[in-house]
């Protein structure tokens, strides 16, 4: 072999490092389209289920969070109060990212077929965990029926499902360019 020609197998793929970086781009795009679709509903105006999951750690988490004094030196240095607009977005992006990596890391490679039935069936688990046992669990009825009507779940649903198809789709692309 011709020591000064550089072969692909001259420079190993870092599968576990494509993974994660595959996971994060595709997740940034996938959660920046989601937040555009849950804003957009604002304008419309249209009330979707949003935040649950920070609602149910503030409401069990947030007192031990204070009593640990963790609430004090949040607040000393100046980050944004949970109730606030900055926080909610920023803990929204975060568990975007959150999932993105979840999917991409362990999911991805055991969901069978292709891309877009990945992020369906995925999309569907979380889903149905928001709507039969957070939302439940904080008085809000299943998928939020206590407080939304029908559109309201319907186009929740749907950004939510754009957000898992469009992670799982970028994510295979992603993943197959950097390998």
């Amino acid at each position: 072999m011709d020591r000064g020609h550089h072969t692909r197998s001259a420079h190993p793929v870092r599968p576990l490092r494509t993974r994660i970086l595959s996971a994060l781009l595709a997740g940034a795009i996938a959660i920046a389209i989601n937040t555009a679709l849950l804003a957009a509903a604002d304008v419309i105006p249209l009330v979707t289920a949003r935040g649950g999951l920070l609602k149910l750690l503030t409401v069990y988490v947030g007192p031990a969070f204070s009593k640990s004094g963790m609430g004090a030196g949040w607040a000393a240095l100046g980050l944004p109060a949970p109730g606030s607009t900055p926080f909610q977005l920023g803990f929204h992006v975060v568990v975007g990212l959150a999932m993105a990596l979840l999917y991409g890391m362990a999911l991805e490679p055991l969901l069978p077929g292709k891309p877009w039935w990945k992020g369906l069936l995925y999309a569907a688990a979380v889903w149905v965990a928001n709507a039969f046992v957070i939302l439940p669990w904080l008085g809000e009825g299943i998928a939020g029926s206590r407080n939304l009507g029908l559109a309201g779940m319907a186009y929740f649903a749907a950004a939510h499902t754009v957000f898992f198809v469009l992670l799982a789709v970028l994510f295979a692309r992603f993943n197959r360019l950097r390998s």
